[in-house]
């Protein structure tokens, strides 16, 4: 069985400039989220532009940065994805009440957020001095 068929959380990061995941391997209806690390420049990706524009939602770190260097590029240029369907990760996670996830494919496309990747940092640091010292 494919191994997207058994996880809810699939992380890619490669520097794949060839889908390695297509629609055809999650199932319709399936609850996964996608987070794509990899898609970090122009030209690369990691799912196939089909699969990005299936998604129930997509979130970006940076959508203007996205659009030119991130997995949603391909589906973009290719008309599958409009770019007013994308959502930043700093508006979804100010929306009051937040947004709950919807049901099907879920993903995140994340090209390298300089302060973004600070904050997480400061985030981790705080954690690991706190008494507990546990993520």
């Amino acid at each position: 069985a494919n191994a997207v068929d058994c996880a809810g959380l699939v992380l890619t990061t490669t520097p794949a400039r060839q889908p390695i995941l297509k629609k055809e391997d999650i199932a319709v209806g399936k609850d996964v989220t996608l987070i794509c690390v990899g898609a970090d420049s122009p030209g690369k990706h990691e799912c196939d532009a089909s699969l990005v524009a299936s998604a129930a939602l997509v979130v970006c770190d940076s959508v203007s940065q996205c659009v030119e260097r991130g997995e949603v590029q391909h589906a973009v240029a290719a008309g599958l994805l409009r770019r007013e369907a994308l959502v930043e990760c700093g508006a979804a996670l100010s929306e009051q009440p937040p947004r709950r996830r919807p049901p099907g494919l879920v993903i995140f496309d994340s090209t390298g957020v300089a302060i973004q990747d600070v904050k997480m940092a400061e985030l981790a640091l705080d954690v690991l001095r706190s008494p507990a010292g546990k993520l």
